[in-house]
């Protein structure tokens, strides 16, 4: 199967590529279905893009690339929602929101994104800890 993104080009996936997130993305409830798309393994950035609408997408990042500390918490409902028997299993990301000026690119900290690479979910937190903002900067930080 292939996807038509706009910016990376034709992406190849398999039905077993797509992460589902049944409760969808802030936003973007109707869309569920993603690839996590990175074009040089050695590159720290990931897109996320949606099956359903190739149109919507997200860069993303480790966030304990530029926040070293970080460390949201998540719940025993959380890794239940996820099929996760621990965090440590999870692969967490931050949304990107790049600027016409990239020097002022911001995180989102306050809605994680973790995916069980496993079984192919996914979900979006959003966290109710003022540590964390939605648009916290990534260069200076």
């Amino acid at each position: 199967m292939e996807i038509h993104h706009r910016h990376l080009g034709v992406i190849s996936y398999r039905e077993d590529d797509v992460i589902t997130f049944p409760q969808g993305l802030l936003g973007f409830l109707q869309f569920k279905r993603y690839l996590l798309f990175q074009q040089d393994v050695s590159d720290p950035w990931v897109w996320m893009v949606s099956v359903d609408n190739p149109d919507l997408s997200f860069p993303l990042l480790d966030p304990k690339i530029f926040c070293p500390d970080y460390s949201p918490t998540i719940t025993k409902r959380d890794l239940n929602e996820l099929s996760a028997e621990n965090p440590q299993s999870l692969q967490m990301y931050s949304i990107v929101t790049i600027l016409q000026d990239a020097r002022m690119a911001t995180a989102n900290l306050s809605g994680p994104i973790l995916i069980n690479r496993e079984h192919r979910i996914g979900k979006q937190l959003v966290l109710l800890d003022d540590r964390y903002s939605t648009k916290h900067r990534i260069l200076n930080s």
